[in-house]
């Protein structure tokens, strides 16, 4: 996850000295086409480098990924944390430890897509997107048919869910 990191930041930096400065206008105007311009907007401005490296569309579609990708690493530690415990049933334990190999494979997606867009492959963008959706949704699935729901996985599943729809359409707007 560090290399990941670590890379993200420099083609982030080489993009960035390609296209100069910020422009917020730009990432508004591509957040007013999202399902939640307000979380979109929110999620990309309060990333670091969208202060200095979002002046082109093809960065803020890097910077709304990595977004989402920190908000998958942070329901993924959440997970881990809850299945430190030992006082769980284990109807809830099976569906958390499936929960976590779904969010470790939305993560390595996302990752992914950061490889796809870098390389300007919207057609794969998408695929890998889709690819995290449908691993995430697979959880709250298991959330809902089984016993041991966890309301703030859920609301997490929510909150990635749109992250990421987001970014697919921002993905879209520049294909």
């Amino acid at each position: 996850m560090k290399q990941f990191a670590g890379l993200l930041f420099l083609c982030i930096v080489l993009l960035s000295s390609l296209a100069g400065n910020a422009d917020s206008d730009l990432i508004s105007d591509l957040c007013k086409k999202t399902d939640d311009p307000k979380l979109c907007l929110s999620s990309i401005q309060s990333r670091p480098e969208s202060g200095e490296f979002a002046a082109t569309s093809n960065q803020i579609e890097i910077i709304a990924i990595s977004a989402v990708s920190a908000n998958a690493s942070a329901t993924s530690a959440y997970i881990k944390e809850k299945l430190s415990r030992e006082d769980l049933e284990p109807a809830t334990e099976d569906t958390l430890e499936d929960c976590q190999k779904n969010y470790q494979d939305a993560v390595e997606q996302l990752d992914d897509s950061i490889s796809a867009m870098i390389a300007d492959a919207h057609a794969d963008v998408d695929v890998w997107l889709n690819a995290a959706i449908s691993a995430v949704e697979s959880c709250g699935n298991a959330l809902e048919s089984r016993a041991g729901n966890d309301v703030e996985l859920s609301q997490r599943n929510e909150v990635f869910l749109k992250l990421c729809k987001n970014a697919l359409v921002i993905n879209k707007m520049l294909t």
